[in-house]
């Protein structure tokens, strides 16, 4: 079984969990049982399953790609006072850099790119959950769906929570009803937890008034940046972080 909760990610990483998934569902039945949200990749890697569970509430589908490239000339120019000078042999041998801004072609070769990879998850949605190309690409265009919508529109199988999933998957396997689960990655023993807790109370502290906030909130902001680290720099991730305080 797979559990999924995830607002999806690089394009690439998307596409190396779902191969896996196919190749394993090849040899046997993949459960997927949807958490919080699997949408944008972490829809793409569930679609190959042979039997998706979702929440009433769980954000489903953001069937869509988007290519996302950094561009540090102000930065490094106005701010650190730096300058580059380029030598290449080809017209798009530095297509990919990061110091300045992309050329009219350079876009549009890209945004070629991005219309492919999109067509390529419209096609593994269709062909993975036996839906009409036409619905999958009026429900697509990177819109979210509940769990309860995603079950009428036929992206999901059953409403149910992992204890749902859980016993489908053993009724499969034939394993009756006695039957014990293992959880991957392992959960973490107590004093890890109590650790991790107290760790995260001393960075609290430490991080307390207004400059502790500001390098708090540019220290986040940075994790951000972290994500986007797809080698063609093309994700299908939900585009917004929701925080609640």
């Amino acid at each position: 079984m797979l559990r999924v909760n995830s607002p999806g990610g690089s394009v690439s990483a998307s596409e190396a969990i779902a191969r896996e998934v196919r190749l394993l569902q090849a040899k046997k039945p993949v459960v997927v049982s949807m958490g919080g949200y699997a949408a944008s990749g972490g829809y793409w890697i569930s679609t190959p399953g042979e039997r998706i569970f979702a929440e009433p509430t769980t954000i489903t589908g953001s069937i869509g790609v988007y290519g996302i490239f950094l561009n540090f000339q102000g930065l490094m120019n106005d701010k650190l006072g730096l300058t580059f000078d380029t030598v290449k042999t080809g017209r798009f041998a530095d297509a990919t850099s990061a110091v300045r801004p992309k050329t009219a072609e350079e876009l549009a070769l890209f945004q070629d790119t991005v219309d492919w990879v999109y067509e390529q998850f419209v096609s593994k949605v269709t062909d993975n959950r036996k839906l009409d190309r036409k619905l999958v690409e009026e429900i697509a265009q990177g819109r979210v769906w509940s769990g309860s919508e995603a079950l009428k529109l036929g992206l999901v199988d059953e409403i149910g929570g992992l204890d749902a999933a859980t016993k489908y998957a053993g009724k499969k396997a034939g394993l009756g009803e006695n039957f014990r689960v293992a959880e991957y990655p392992r959960g973490k023993q107590f004093a890890e937890s109590f650790a991790e807790a107290l760790e995260g109370r001393r960075r609290e502290k430490s991080l307390a008034g207004p400059v502790g906030l500001l390098v708090g909130e540019a220290v986040r902001e940075l994790e951000t940046l972290k994500r986007y680290n797809d080698p063609s720099g093309l994700y299908a991730r939900l585009p917004f972080d929701l925080q609640l305080r």
